[in-house]
């Protein structure tokens, strides 16, 4: 059984809850990135990656509910998993506050122009999406971005700022993805992960 895990932040509660349901994880051995450990092989791309991984071979997956949705890859989503909760907003510079609506013409600067550009399709919004690979805060600090789009945990970063949110978008949290495939020809070792997961839940 193989599977994808997020390298970076969601890694220690992903290997924690895992460890729950019986999966100990190996981490990798200095810059290696597959490890083995009791019939499981793991590996730990990106986190962006992780629904690419699993849509093309990979049994299985955990990652942010953010990256499927903006990745839009062929794979089975059973169950969100209790970690990993934050949201994605949109952000105005403080003291603009404004609705989706009223922002025809926009520049939106986000990580996340698939999920943007569907929030505003929706409201029959035209608005100009800067693809942006990190620090989004700093495109609406410079003017560059009317307005971002962006995960929010604590708010912290946004106070620093001089950001705040004015439409909550989506509440996300970290899921686990299944091979189409495996979900087939491995469908009671994936049916009782499920049960165990949802058990903890």
């Amino acid at each position: 059984m193989s599977i994808a895990l997020p390298s970076g932040r969601l890694l220690k509660d992903t290997k924690y809850f895992l460890e729950n349901v019986g999966i100990k994880v190996k981490e990798p051995d200095s810059r290696e990135l597959i490890s083995s450990l009791n019939g499981y092989t793991f590996y730990f791309p990106r986190v962006f990656d992780v629904p690419v991984y699993v849509e093309n071979g990979v049994d299985l997956g955990i990652c942010g509910s953010d990256i499927v949705l903006e990745r839009k890859n062929e794979v089975y989503v059973p169950v969100d998993l209790p970690f990993g909760k934050c949201r994605m907003s949109l952000i105005v510079p403080k003291g603009k506050k404004i609705t989706p609506e009223k922002m025809e013409g926009f520049k939106i600067a986000t990580k996340y122009p698939e999920i943007t550009q569907d929030f505003f399709l929706e409201r029959g919004v035209k608005v100009k999406i800067l693809k942006l690979n990190g620090a989004v805060e700093l495109a609406a600090k410079v003017g560059i971005a009317d307005a971002i789009v962006d995960i929010v945990d604590t708010g912290n970063t946004l106070r620093a700022n001089d950001l705040e949110e004015v439409y909550k978008i989506i509440d996300i949290s970290a899921v686990l993805l299944v091979n189409r495939i495996t979900q087939k020809t491995k469908f009671d070792f994936v049916n009782d992960l499920i049960t165990k997961i949802r058990k903890i839940k």
